[in-house]
């Protein structure tokens, strides 16, 4: 009678432990994702429609996917780069026609919903446990030289 409880608070701090673990890493890759590719959109979309965010929120997706089941309550809480977003863009547009690089960093931060059968009971709520990861990554994005040689 008394290994049942035991049994299943030690499955219950499992699933916590890897929620948490799989939010970290799902968190570190949307970074890194987020951080590769084209920040030339950033000159005419915003933060929240611009690839960098596209680029993140599928990750975060994926994580759901595939781990369907016991954790799926993968969300991606916000993204942030740093120099701030009208900065990137200043910058994408000054540099015109010549072109250059654009460096700094993008953060992400997710969180992960976990609902355990028996902790609940232990700190008195029906609520969900939720985590929350940050993780930055660098980028450097380099605007095309589009000028032409010709007058």
């Amino acid at each position: 009678m008394v290994l049942v409880p035991i049994v299943l608070l030690v499955f219950d701090l499992a699933v916590i432990v890897m929620a948490v673990q799989i939010n970290d890493s799902t968190c570190r890759e949307a970074a890194r994702v987020a951080a590769s590719g084209n920040l030339g959109d950033l000159s005419v979309n915003s933060l929240a429609t611009s690839d960098l965010y596209k680029r993140a929120n599928a990750v975060v997706l994926r994580a759901n996917t595939q781990s369907a089941g016991i954790l799926s309550n993968f969300a991606l809480f916000a993204l942030t780069t740093n120099p701030p977003e009208a900065s990137i863009k200043a910058t994408i547009l000054s540099l015109g026609n010549t072109g250059g690089p654009v460096t700094g960093t993008v953060s992400v931060t997710t969180t992960v919903e976990v609902r355990p059968f028996l902790v609940k009971y232990a700190y008195n709520g029906g609520a969900p446990l939720v985590f929350q990861s940050r993780q930055s990554f660098p980028f450097t994005y380099v605007v095309p030289n589009t000028a032409s040689l010709t007058p």
